[in-house]
């Protein structure tokens, strides 16, 4: 059963939104093919194309980055403004904004912000969660990922306490650029994981703030089992669910992938939306199979979908309308 905060209007009937990262040129596969992207979709066309096929199997909302994420975002958003006129249908985007966490003025070292979250899971769910970090598919797509990771220092409990802040101005400035945008709900990046374990009074902030701004909140987390329990447990308010990752091969599913499974179970019995990304863990999982997974298996309320050209999002926009009818699948 859908969460009863499912509004009547959300996805259409398809409960499937466009992701965007491939279209800016990620695609979780490697540099080659991040170029293959990048090289495709520099073309505003491409894109526009992309959407097209996307409305036409009834998607009406759209992941979106802020535009200092990489080159290609502005292109995008320009994209979908114009598909939007020129088809006349609404597009509603969920935006990721990036939290801007500072400590004692500096921004937060990507690795260490990492090494420290495998520290914190660690302590709770035992050292084999190390080779998970170690080892994730996704992960491994950066450039220099096992080594960086090792000889990350962890920040300590006590300067994140005392030092870590949020830099309110850049990010009201980062919201506001989706002004004149349908906005469905704004989701704050996985920044939002490290205040959850250190400044959760902080997430409240953020949140109330981004209400005051006229948005709804989707939490974006990449340590969903941690990050649920502890808001959970304080019982924070503002915000309508989780955009998170899930998929069959567990790539980003922290700290476990039966952990993460549970976790969505409670946080839907809770009223909480849980959004799907990564279905396709980098495109290592074919779609119907990854679909499955994230709707019949574990039963999130909606899943992000990136594709890479028109014949992809044909073929995934399409298993979509198969798995979701309730119709077989093979191999399952």
């Amino acid at each position: 059963m859908m969460s009863m905060t499912l509004p009547s209007e959300f996805l259409g009937k398809h409960r499937i939104i466009l992701g965007n990262l491939p279209l800016l040129g990620v695609s979780y596969q490697g540099a080659s093919k991040d170029g293959e992207y990048e090289e495709r979709f520099r073309d505003k066309g491409e894109v526009k194309k992309v959407i097209k096929v996307a409305l036409s199997h009834g998607v009406r909302f759209l992941a979106a980055s802020s535009r200092a994420f990489n080159p290609l975002a502005q292109s995008y958003l320009d994209a979908v403004k114009e598909v939007e006129a020129e088809e006349e249908k609404e597009i509603r985007l969920i935006p990721c904004v990036d939290v801007p966490l500072r400590l004692k003025g500096r921004g937060v070292d990507d690795l260490r912000r990492w090494r420290t979250h495998l520290e914190y899971e660690t302590a709770s769910y035992g050292s084999q969660i190390r080779r998970r970090y170690l080892e994730d598919p996704i992960l491994n797509c950066r450039r220099g990922w096992k080594e960086g990771l090792i000889s990350a220092k962890p920040y300590g409990h006590g300067e994140l306490v005392n030092d870590l802040r949020v830099d309110w101005k850049a990010w009201e400035a980062s919201v506001n650029e989706f002004i004149g945008y349908n906005v469905g709900w704004v989701e704050p990046g996985s920044g939002t994981d490290l205040l959850a374990i250190s400044r959760i009074d902080l997430l409240e902030e953020l949140l109330e703030k981004t209400k005051r701004m006229g948005h709804r909140v989707l939490l974006g987390s990449h340590h969903f089992s941690v990050t649920s329990r502890l808001l959970f447990e304080r019982d924070v308010k503002g915000y309508d669910g989780f955009v998170t990752p899930v998929n069959r091969l567990e790539a980003m599913m922290f700290p476990t992938q039966k952990v993460v499974e549970e976790s969505i179970k409670d946080a839907r019995k809770r009223n909480k939306l849980v959004v799907a990304i990564k279905p396709f863990a980098g495109g290592r999982v074919q779609p119907e199979e990854a679909l499955a997974y994230v709707f019949r298996n574990v039963g999130v309320d909606a899943c992000m979908v990136g594709v890479g050209s028109v014949a992809e999002a044909e073929t995934d926009f399409r298993a979509a309308e198969r798995v979701l009818s309730g119709s077989p699948i093979r191999g399952l």
